[in-house]
């Protein structure tokens, strides 16, 4: 692993790790256990589900870029290889990171193009990013006159335009799934949020929904700045609760939340690893 890698990895950390001693200097980490301790473990479980279905999908996504590519991966394959990956992003800091192992894994078993893999994951995390910009805006509606309407849909199709363009220009291959994967990633994110908004429910919150759903998608974005989005997520929050009527307690406690259920599905990927991968490509 390149030191360029090592280093990128070590500030991610390292931020991770300062939000998160700011967040519970502010918000002792004993008030958080007192706020789980009145979980609706039904809420849980549902929420939970539906972050198990976004996965799901995602890997279904990523199998629209990989074909686009002719790498015909079976479906199952790509499933276990997709929560491989999750794994070594959770529980490896600092590794070799869940992308980059896919991309060696593939290129050691089928001598598939690591070029073209790179692109292949590129354009599949671009197409979430996308979704995620989009969906800010149309809840954002939601917070202003009707006037801004006006406003927010020309720019919610100008940036779907301009990434359609983009794409087109420098990975025409992808061009043709552009749209379908589109419309993936926005019911794989929507899918994020339903499942956040059922943690707040767990912990008791009925209101404020759209602002909670608004800071969750705009902490999926500046997650990429911290170690798998732990600490950036808290620390928004806490920000957020400064000017919007929501408890910051409570959205922290929810924010670890999601943390948990990413970290619990992460670690199945430690099966896959251990009774080894089995890789398949699709039958004709």
């Amino acid at each position: 692993m390149s030191l360029k890698r090592i280093a990128i990895n070590t500030i991610k950390i390292l931020i991770s790790i300062a939000l998160l001693y700011f967040i519970f200097k502010k918000i002792p980490f004993r008030n958080v256990a007192r706020i789980w301790s009145t979980l609706n473990v039904f809420y849980l479980i549902i929420a939970a589900v539906f972050f198990l279905a976004s996965q799901v999908l995602s890997t279904k996504r990523l199998e629209f870029y990989l074909q686009a590519n002719h790498f015909n991966l079976d479906f199952r394959s790509n499933l276990e290889l997709y929560f491989l990956g999750m794994f070594y992003n959770f529980f490896i800091p600092g590794g070799i990171g869940g992308d980059a192992y896919k991309v060696y894994i593939l290129n050691k078993k089928f001598g598939w193009s690591a070029k073209k893999m790179t692109s292949t994951l590129f354009n599949d995390r671009l197409s979430g990013l996308l979704a995620i910009c989009v969906l800010i805006l149309s809840f954002s509606a939601f917070l202003f006159e009707k006037k801004w309407i006006l406003l927010i849909l020309p720019m919610i199709a100008t940036g779907i335009a301009f990434t359609f363009i983009i794409t087109k220009k420098l990975f025409p291959t992808y061009k043709n799934i552009f749209f379908k994967a589109f419309l993936f990633s926005i019911v794989i994110q929507t899918l994020q949020v339903i499942c956040f908004v059922l943690l707040l429910k767990s912990l008791g919150v009925h209101d404020n929904f759209m602002i909670y759903m608004i800071t969750f998608l705009g902490s999926s974005v500046l997650s990429l700045i911290s170690f798998a989005g732990i600490g950036v997520r808290e620390a928004l929050f806490f920000q957020a609760s400064k000017y919007f009527n929501f408890d910051a307690s409570i959205s922290v406690s929810a924010s670890l939340l999601f943390t948990v259920i990413i970290a619990f599905f992460s670690f199945f990927g430690i099966i896959f690893q251990l009774r080894k991968l089995h890789l398949k490509l699709m039958e004709n």
